[in-house]
């Protein structure tokens, strides 16, 4: 399923806050900041700065609503702020809009909306919680979620969300976090929070990270008693404050205070961390330095309500350093107590005015200083548009394959299988899962175990086991809490223990990964980690193989259990990549073959021939090798995962333009011998205007082969770039981004192309491997489609086969953690490249450029390759014609080793070129100047993705030319399969050399 956020979100999320990027906020405010805090704080009383301090329960619908009592609240006592709970999406809207008209101060508006505004709100969809995305590991997916989150908060007129939970769920037992968590491992709840997070906060609404200092390792619900944690200071260090030192120190703008009583941190009993002076001022503020706002947890829970009466309880808050006091139960009476306590001298004019001076600041950097009403015309609708598709990318991305010990997946894909489903706590007149299922598998026979079944019923489903090849026993409804058996009932619990050693059975469990502990000897296993639609199509997207299930548990049900089976070095699982393959000859590397590989990367890597790479390999449509290595840098703080991102440099000019080119070739649109000046108006009268499409496409227009446009730019004297052309912010002169806080004036894009138009040309019909062939090819396919390259690529190919990991500028759509950092440019730049182009000339036309500019996981390069490879079709759609894919990739030149548009292997004997020497003649793809390449080999099946980031830290190192990194580890791909080094590379696809001639 594609990304589909649409053109007008992104540019939503182009304009809104981006603080977290540049300073926080509460360390530097702005100059016209501050003004404005003080000029509100300056007009109120001691007793309605004190009412700024509490964040008030606000309902718009349901047996608590209270708008009577809001508007009282606000009218009478000033109060800072409301958490909107449960009611429907056009009524908050309303109540907004009439509560923000009648407060003096505008009030800064919460929700509790970890898996956004669906959790609060009636008809308003649910996001996935956060244990099935920490299954995805999809930092990537998470951001996109957390943005598309913040779209519902900006939608509905709020600016914090008491998200992400931070909390590691290291007790399994735990009452209330739970499935709330990202799971066991501190590391992955690090990188999914900070994804969330920079989601959040880099799009315009404060993340909020909780439950401090650590909510994981308890048994007891906080919200019905106090409970308590006995890890010394050391532990807790070690575990559970670790992910709160990490995104402190990224940045975020609040925490919210857990009611706990830990011992090590606070030696007074029975006292929640809530009300610890020693927890908040002493750890929180001090040791950690945390400056943005504090929050409690809801002060009407019965962890800290039941010791603690009104008005005490949030005097002792305010004193132990919390800024805002969330859900008080009863405001007034804790106004006087503050202020009773201000008058006796208790609590410091001097802290109330930097706590409400801090709530101000958050106010008016999350944009209420310019408050709007919210308005209701399509709310709902708006609210729901990007949440199925995300819903969907998320329970494909977390499908997890325990184990499959009984090799069920395989049996599955066999022709004439024999299929039963079991449905356990489904429907009586059946699941989406099994409808699902039945288009893949016809004549599947179903049973359906649900509430009125009879021990008759379970013990006829246990007897017929045997009389299929594959039993898939599916258990819905599954409750996301540990009580009573996760609401599995006793007979269902007896049938699943008796089944669950059947050589023919594979388990689907829809709910709770932490169930599986009642089924530890389960031998073949699906987990869902939810149950509704989208999980259903998901697991049946698996059992179908037509996805891989890509999830890892991220908590143990059981001792030793494995976390899932992957695709990376040796624990390969095939899987489809494209549901109409043709039948070829396909195999699995040999363990020798693996070996040398990894020895080689790894030898690689130790001798800094780069920080990190990716490999992939893939055999008749299936995954046949995947490995990262390495790090993202030689500071080694962040390894190459599946989901790193990479500049691909010039693989751009196959992945982007050449794509472009064949399919408005294939349209009749361009003809490969029309020349330029027939889409170019204003190359007429140049040396270019009759240069042809073919020629750009073989690299033989007689264009040089590159210009240093930067260069021009660069003060000679100083070696600093020119004031006049360059600006550290964005204004309507100069909004070209070229490097973090560095654009180029706009009008220097004519004087690029005034260079180029003036160079002499060449040779025409020679070989001369140039970019600038690439930056004429994007003009025209851009003149001709009426579109951006990216925007045409990108709606024509990535988002329609579903590719979430590609495109121009990624920035703009991930994290930065997830890109691979590139060269740190000295002489140019004067910073390190992450996020940004490497290519200088492309960073000058801010980063779309035809010859580089596309970032890429080795998963999406690999989709587009084996697209090509299939003769243009994906996943039973057709993108291109194969007759069209045939002629661009096939030998084309009598002057080179080129097709159109792509490089091929040489024709030498014993010298595959750019290529390994195993390769056939048919092989086509392209290699990159920042250490990347990809090539598709019709004749063998085999599509292969080498992506690693070489010029980090100097793109002097040659060190992966000079060891042939990329043709040795595609060699070692092909020795595994058995496929001997070849002496002739004769073409499938037959070229007509008189055509050439």
């Amino acid at each position: 399923m594609p990304r589909k956020l649409l053109l007008s979100f992104v540019l939503f999320c182009c304009v809104c806050l981006n603080t977290n990027a540049q300073k926080n906020p509460f360390l530097f405010p702005a100059a016209s900041a501050q003004k404005w805090v003080d000029s509100i704080y300056n007009k109120l009383t001691p007793d309605e700065r004190i009412g700024q301090l509490f964040m008030v329960a606000a309902y718009s619908g349901g047996k608590n609503f209270n708008e009577e009592a809001i508007t009282q609240l606000i009218d009478r006592h000033q109060i800072g702020g409301l958490i909107f709970m449960q009611g429907g999406p056009v009524r908050q809207a309303l109540l907004t809009n009439k509560y923000q008209s009648r407060a003096q101060v505008p009030l800064l508006l919460a929700m509790d909306a970890e898996w956004g505004l669906g959790m609060r709100l009636d008809s308003v969809i649910s996001f996935p919680r956060q244990m099935m995305l920490g299954a995805s590991r999809d930092t990537s997916l998470m951001y996109q979620i957390a943005m598309a989150i913040a779209y519902q908060f900006k939608r509905i007129g709020a600016q914090v969300n008491f998200a992400p939970v931070v909390d590691i769920n290291n007790n399994p037992e735990n009452p209330v976090i739970n499935s709330r968590s990202f799971g066991e491992d501190k590391t992955e709840v690090t990188r999914m929070a900070m994804a969330y997070m920079k989601g959040l906060q880099e799009n315009g609404v404060m993340a909020c990270l909780k439950h401090f200092p650590g909510h994981g390792n308890t048994d007891v619900d906080s919200h019905k008693d106090l409970p308590v944690i006995r890890q010394t200071k050391d532990q807790l260090e070690e575990t559970e404050l670790y992910p709160f030192r990490q995104l402190i120190s990224g940045g975020v703008h609040s925490v919210m205070v857990a009611h706990l009583n830990v011992p090590s941190l606070e030696a007074t009993p029975k006292l929640p961390t809530t009300l610890s002076y020693n927890t908040i001022t002493n750890l929180l503020k001090n040791d950690l330095r945390f400056r943005g706002l504090t929050f409690t947890d809801a002060l009407n829970m019965d962890g800290v309500a039941k010791y603690f009466q009104p008005g005490d309880l949030e005097l002792k808050a305010f004193q132990a350093g919390n800024d805002v006091l969330l859900f008080s139960q009863n405001v007034p009476v804790s106004i006087a107590k503050l202020r009773q306590a201000l008058d006796a001298g208790k609590i410091s004019t001097q802290e109330l005015e930097k706590r409400v001076k801090k709530i101000l600041l958050a106010k008016y950097v999350y944009g209420l200083n310019k408050w709007k009403p919210v308005n209701t015309a399509n709310l709902t609708a708006d609210l729901n548009q990007y949440t199925l598709t995300l819903k969907t990318e998320s329970a494909e991305a977390a499908v997890t394959l325990v184990q499959d010990n009984n090799r069920m997946l395989n049996a599955l894909e066999k022709s004439g299988c024999k299929v039963q489903y079991i449905g356990l706590n489904g429907s009586a007149n059946g699941t989406v899962l099994e409808r699902q299922l039945n288009k893949s598998f016809p004549g599947m026979a179903s049973r359906m175990l649900g509430s009125g079944s009879t021990t008759a019923d379970f013990l006829g489903a246990q007897n017929s086991l045997d009389a299929f090849d594959v039993n898939i026993v599916a258990l819905h409804n599954v409750s996301l809490y540990p009580a009573k058996n996760y609401g599995i009932d006793a007979v269902s619990l007896n049938f699943i223990s008796k089944i669950q050693r059947h050589p023919k059975t594979i388990f689907v469990l829809l709910g709770n990964a932490y169930a599986l502990k009642l089924f530890c000897n389960m031998q073949s296993m699906l987990v869902m980690y939810e149950s509704d639609t989208t999980t259903e199509l998901a697991a049946a997207e698996v059992l179908s193989r037509n996805i891989p299930p890509a999830g890892r548990l991220p908590v143990t049900p059981c001792l030793g259990m494995p976390k899932g089976i992957i695709n990376s070095g040796e624990n390969v699982f095939p899987y489809r990549l494209n549901k109409t393959d043709q039948p070829r000859s396909s195999g699995t590397p040999d363990n020798n073959a693996l070996q040398k590989i990894n020895s080689f990367m790894n030898r690689c890597v130790n001798e800094r021939v780069f920080p990190g790479a990716r490999v992939m390999a893939l055999q008749n449509g299936k995954v046949i090798f995947d490995q990262s290595y390495g790090y993202l840098d030689y500071q080694k703080t962040e390894a190459v995962t599946a989901n790193t991102i990479y500049d691909v440099a010039s693989l751009t000019k196959i992945l982007s333009t050449t794509l472009a080119v064949m399919k408005l070739y294939e349209e009749g649109k361009i003809g490969l011998d029309q020349r330029l000046k027939d889409f170019l108006p204003w190359v007429k009268g140049t040396d270019e205007e009759n240069l042809s499409i073919r020629n750009l496409l073989l690299h033989q227009a007689g264009l040089k082969s590159w210009i240093p446009f930067y260069k021009e730019t660069v003060d000679a004297s100083t070696g600093m770039l020119k004031q006049d052309l360059y600006r550290s912010a964005a204004d309507d002169s100069f909004d070209i981004p070229v490097a973090a806080g560095l654009f180029l004036r706009n009008d220097y894009r004519d004087t690029i192309w005034q260079r180029i138009l003036t160079q002499p040309l060449e040779i025409i019909g020679k070989y001369n491997y140039s970019d600038l062939d690439f930056y004429f090819l994007q003009k025209v396919v851009e003149a001709v489609s009426k579109k951006s390259l990216n925007a045409y690529v990108q709606t024509r190919f990535y988002n329609p086969m579903g590719l979430k990991n590609i495109g121009y500028n990624p920035l703009r759509k991930f994290p930065l953690e997830q890109i691979a950092p590139t060269e740190n440019d000295l002489s140019f730049r004067h910073q390190l490249i992450r996020g940004y182009v490497h290519d200088p000339g492309a960073a000058m036309f801010g980063g779309v450029a035809g010859h580089a500019g596309i970032f890429a996981t080795a998963a999406d390069v690999a989709a587009v390759f084996q697209m090509l490879m299939d003769n243009g079709t994906y996943r039973g759609k057709e993108y291109f014609k194969a007759a069209t894919v045939q002629k661009f990739i096939r030998y084309n030149s009598t002057a080179s080793r080129r097709g159109l548009g792509f490089d091929k292997p040489s024709n030498e004997r014993n010298d595959g070129g750019p290529c390994g020497n195993r390769c056939s003649g048919s092989t086509f793809g392209h290699q990159g100047f920042t250490g990347t390449c990809a090539w598709a080999d019709p004749a063998n099946g085999i599509v292969f993705v080498f992506l690693s980031n070489r010029v980090n830290p100097n793109a002097e190192n040659n060190g992966i030319n000079r060891l042939s990194v990329r043709t040795v580890v595609q060699d070692y791909i092909y020795e595994g399969l058995g496929i001997p080094e070849n002496k002739n590379r004769p073409d499938i696809y037959q070229t007509d050399m008189t055509e050439l001639r």
